[in-house]
């Protein structure tokens, strides 16, 4: 690894894995992936280029701190598994956050306002962490989720309420963000779901927020002067 290179953990769901909208298998619980130049994850490591790495971890379902009820899968609540991924990948300079889509889901019940608090927990337990250069916290960018989209046959945990609740939490980000004094980005001021499942990105939606979030970073991470 060079001297002085950068770490970036890009933690979030899905959208952050590369799911690709339309491709989701009923039998096997699994879904087709973009490939790692075309997620906006890989956009962001060949934005930033050599002195930087881009650390993916993102999977299908991850909440902010809620267990899965159903279908029961083991391995989504974002605030029990982010503690072995800070020390898996330390020293980091910067923890990126992109979830609470799944929050939404009707089986949670969950509020908005109640998924901003996960969220926020997960800021809090980086800001109390030592994982970052010397023993430093790392710096923090929220990424609010772009909002759900009605089509037809949106899947149901997302359907009604889950809808209205993705469209609150761009403004709850943006307000906990500034309390916190994180850097934060609106994907949904970016981007829009995919018009074929209303939840995930197209290829395009992806180099739309790789773009963007390069942009921030380099703001955020590069040498001064």
């Amino acid at each position: 690894m060079r001297v002085n290179m950068k770490t970036i953990l890009c933690y979030g769901d899905s959208n952050l894995r590369g799911f690709i909208p339309g491709t989701f298998d009923e039998k096997t619980g699994l879904s087709a992936r973009y490939v790692k130049d075309k997620r906006w994850t890989g956009i962001l490591q060949n934005k930033l280029g050599e002195n930087y790495n881009v650390v993916e971890e993102g999977i299908n379902g991850r909440t902010t701190i809620l267990d899965e009820i159903i279908p029961g899968r083991p391995f989504r609540n974002g605030l029990t598994l982010l503690p072995a991924c800070l020390e898996s990948h330390y020293p980091i300079d910067l923890v990126i956050f992109m979830l609470g889509t799944n929050d939404t889901k009707i089986q949670f019940n969950k509020t908005a306002e109640e998924i901003t608090d996960g969220m926020r927990q997960l800021v809090k337990l980086i800001k109390m962490c030592d994982k970052g250069p010397n023993l430093t916290a790392p710096k923090i960018l929220i990424i609010a989720p772009q909002p759900i989209l009605k089509i037809e046959n949106l899947h149901p945990q997302y359907d009604g309420e889950p809808i209205k609740k993705s469209e609150l939490l761009s403004a709850l980000y943006k307000q906990m963000s500034q309390h916190e004094k994180c850097e934060f980005i609106d994907a949904g001021h970016i981007l829009s779901s995919s018009k074929l499942d209303g939840i995930h990105l197209d290829e395009s939606e992806h180099k739309l927020l790789g773009h963007a979030v390069a942009d921030r970073v380099i703001n955020m991470l590069a040498p001064k002067g």
